[in-house]
């Protein structure tokens, strides 16, 4: 007590006083504050760290910029800035990597230290942002327990480090790895088998930038930095079956013939679902099967020599459950020449990495790639192997997870395998955008067919060299779905199958409303453009064309396609072939692919065009100049119903015709309306239709079709033509019968001459049409007329009906002849 009382006499004297004391006592506590945040000691291992921005740089005989105690190494790290400035890591006066070296590279910059010489024995740069296993596999056969190890991100270093790579900062003692995300920044110094919390490392998040700002750090440490175990728990092994099983005798595992010297027999078969096992067999022993030397889901593997073909490993990897890198390493330490059979079961696909792919691409598959979702694939591969091997397969799951037909085969293998220089046929395709499509749209029942959904789809190239540079290659097609999806789909593929065509040229006009019409056309890589929603398939229709023009500005022509149609193997060919009269008849507003008249039994040479009066529509070609002149501005006016209901196209100041074929290009389905005009449509797409299904088709008499040339045909078709007496004609026009045949004394064209009160008179006309099997509806025009006459073929024989009113025409009927008139009907 004696001696305290004096002590505190002794210090107030000195001091002056407890207000003085206090104030000291208080400098002395900030003063060790402020020096804890500057050089913090960290509780295990001798180290201080200083920030960048708070020390002296450049200090004179320092060593990386700071001082240490002896025993003590120093370092600086900085981490990388953004994607252009790269990290610096200096260690014990060494600058190690820095931009000014141009040395480093975006991930993972690392140096490698031996802790007993301090020697620099490695550095290295892993991209960790594209692929883990390089760092993985370094840092397993090269890194020795107890190695020093600085680090410095740079860029983006997450993307692939994946749960193993950060498990290799665990084991070099970090505790901050699994906080780094996208674009953060991160460092560390550590050991390799440090102790977890033991190293030096910093973290800093990216936030709501770009990027993470830099970490800046000098310090000094001693070694070791901490505790140093054992790495197994963090590092990836291979686990190779320990004790080979002995399975069942297969003779020659099921080659009829057996093997011959060099060669020795393999069966390969991928199980069943996930209810049977695969099987392995090798030289009449089967090695993989069902509970025996762990068969089952994923990578079954089987290395065998390629001398003595004795199975030298058996493993297993389950790439569903599980990453690959296990499998990688195990692929990365095969040696020269050996042989590897792999099969795999159930699913494989599901965390196989690309390196994995890589690796067995090198051993010489060349289908690996296309493994997917419950996929099931044999291969046998050789380490060392030139080109493809010969022995693979790939069998492909549904669409929706259905399993896929097994694969089981049985041949010999030789001691060396001849690697292919063409990839061998995958024995199928898997179409990726089309079982995404019919994974996310119902109703699509036959394109989405198994045995169909992974059918390529792809244009056809051009056979028929008398086409090649032909125009029709170059228009325009638009495409104008209505409500049936399953129609569409049939107009794409008969588009697609045209010969020639460019699906850069087509394009799907879609109602906003169908963003599966979109979905679909990209299938097919055609254009897609969206219109505003149409309460009617006229309005789209409208719309459709106008924007077929806009977005093809320097477009003469333009195709279109209506809905609900399939187009004939030659219908660009028949358009093509057209277009070239077309191009030279001012009086030929288009082609349209569609005969009104195009029954089973009044339609046959598909050699045979015609000029009409009327526009059939459906399938057509269109000129800009028709569109410019009748129908843009008043589409509402010409066009306001179907096109075969008869387009109007301005009115009569129309001065032109269309070309249509006697054989139709296009079939369009029957239709199915609530429309109270059934007969009509009746008339139209419900009785039996002829439709081309011949490709390379050459149309005749195309020059005929000129103006004033089409017409002198005629004069020359009527002036040999055979006559129909009014005796041969009366039973058929009166409705008795229907004629079935032209007398076999006509031997080409056949005519018949009717009477008319006006040009505009067609009641006898309609009933020789109905006599006929023509169109003929009661209160309808008939169809394909030109001034006043019609041209069709029946029985095999081109027929040609002339009304009185057609005097041009009309002129060729001998004077003592006969011609049907009204009176004849009744």
């Amino acid at each position: 007590m004696h001696v305290y009382r004096k002590l505190r006499r002794s210090l107030i004297w000195r001091l002056g006083g407890y207000r003085k004391l206090a104030l000291c006592a208080f400098i002395l506590i900030l003063c060790g504050v402020l020096y804890y945040h500057r050089a913090p000691v960290l509780q295990t291992g001798m180290r201080q760290v200083w920030d960048g921005s708070m020390i002296t740089k450049n200090i004179t005989g320092a060593s990386c910029g700071v001082s240490c105690p002896s025993g003590q190494i120093a370092f600086m790290i900085k981490t990388g800035h953004g994607m252009n400035v790269g990290p610096t890591i200096c260690f014990n006066s060494k600058i190690v990597f820095s931009p000014e070296l141009e040395n480093t590279g975006r991930g993972i910059n690392a140096v490698f230290i031996n802790p007993d010489t301090l020697e620099i024995k490695d550095q290295q740069t892993f991209d960790t942002y594209l692929d883990v296993y390089p760092l993985l596999r370094y840092t397993r056969d090269k890194v020795p327990r107890n190695t020093l190890v600085l680090a410095a991100s740079f860029d983006e270093v997450s993307e692939g480090l994946k749960e193993e790579g950060r498990n290799v900062f665990i084991a070099m003692g970090s505790r901050l790895i699994s906080e780094v995300h996208f674009r953060d920044a991160f460092m560390l110094v550590g050991q390799m088998g440090l102790k977890q919390g033991h190293a030096i490392e910093f973290h800093q998040s990216r936030e709501a930038s770009a990027f993470a700002g830099s970490i800046e750090k000098y310090g000094c440490f001693g070694l070791p930095m901490g505790p140093i175990g054992d790495t197994e728990e963090y590092l990836p092994s291979v686990q190779i079956v320990g004790a080979i099983q002995p399975g069942r005798d297969l003779k020659n595992c099921g080659v009829p013939s057996g093997c011959a010297d060099g060669q020795t027999s393999v069966l390969v078969d991928t199980g069943d679902n996930d209810k049977i096992s695969p099987k392995i067999c090798v030289d009449g022993k089967i090695v993989v099967d069902k509970q025996v030397n762990d068969a089952g889901r994923g990578f079954n593997m089987v290395v065998i020599d390629h001398v003595s073909f004795k199975v030298k490993s058996i493993s297993r990897f389950d790439t569903y459950s599980k990453d690959s890198l296990n499998l990688e390493f195990f692929l990365d330490k095969l040696e020269p020449d050996d042989i590897v059979i792999s099969v795999v079961n159930d699913d494989g696909s599901r965390k196989l990495s690309l390196h994995a792919k890589e690796l067995l691409n090198q051993l010489g598959s060349s289908m690996v790639q296309n493994l997917k979702f419950r996929d099931v694939w044999y291969f046998v591969g050789q380490q060392g192997i030139k080109g493809f091997t010969a022995h693979e397969k790939i069998s492909y799951a549904g669409y929706d997870g259905e399993w896929p037909k097994n694969l089981h085969s049985s041949f010999c293998v030789h001691r060396k395998l001849v690697g292919l220089k063409v990839a061998p046929d995958p024995g199928g395709y898997r179409n990726e955008g089309r079982r995404a499509f019919c994974k996310k749209y119902d109703g699509y029942a036959d394109f989405c067919e198994a045995s169909k959904i992974d059918k390529t789809i792809s244009p056809v190239a051009l056979v028929d060299k008398s086409l090649l540079n032909n125009p029709v290659f170059d228009v325009p097609i638009i495409i104008i779905p209505g409500m049936d999806h399953n129609a569409l789909v049939r107009t794409l593929e008969t588009t697609i199958m045209q010969p020639g065509v460019q699906p850069a040229l087509v394009t799907v006009m879609w109602d906003e409303k169908s963003v599966e019409h979109a979905e679909l056309a990209d299938l097919f890589s055609y254009n897609n453009h969206s219109l505003s929603g149409s309460l009617s398939y006229i309005d789209q229709m409208q719309k459709a064309i106008i924007a077929g023009w806009e977005l093809y500005p320097e477009a003469k022509y333009l195709i279109v396609l209506e809905e609900e149609i399939v187009l004939a193997p030659d219908f660009l060919s028949f358009l093509g072939q057209s277009l070239v009269v077309v191009d030279s008849d001012a009086t030929l507003l288009g082609v349209s692919a569609w005969n009104y008249n195009g029954y089973d039994t009044t339609s046959g040479d598909r050699t045979l065009v015609y000029r009409v009066e009327e526009f059939p529509g459906l399938g057509f070609l269109l000129k800009r100049s028709v569109f410019e002149t009748y129908m843009k501005s008043r589409m509402s006016i010409c066009c306001s119903g179907r096109v075969w209901e008869g387009w109007g196209l301005g009115g009569e100041d129309v001065v032109g015709e269309i070309i249509v074929p006697d054989v139709s290009r296009i079939y369009r389905q029957p239709y199915q309306t609530w429309n109270t005009d059934e007969d009509y449509l009746t008339e139209l797409f419900n009785k039996p239709r002829l439709t081309n299904l011949e490709a390379g088709m050459s149309l005749k008499g195309l020059s005929h079709l000129m103006e004033g040339s089409y017409d002198n045909l005629l004069h020359k078709a009527l002036e040999s033509a055979g006559i129909l007496t009014v005796d041969q004609l009366k039973t058929c026009v009166t409705g008795k019968e229907q004629l079935l045949y032209v007398p076999v004394e006509i031997k080409s064209v056949f005519a018949v001459y009717f009477e008319q009160s006006s040009s505009q008179d067609f009641s006898l006309l309609n009933k020789l049409c109905q006599c006929f099997g023509l169109y003929s509806v009661k209160g309808k025009k008939p169809r394909n007329l030109h001034k006043g006459i019609i041209r069709f073929f029946f029985d095999r024989r081109e027929g040609i009906l002339v009304g009185s009113t057609s005097q041009e025409f009309y002129r060729h009927k001998p004077a003592d002849f006969q011609a049907l008139k009204i009176q004849d009907s009744s």
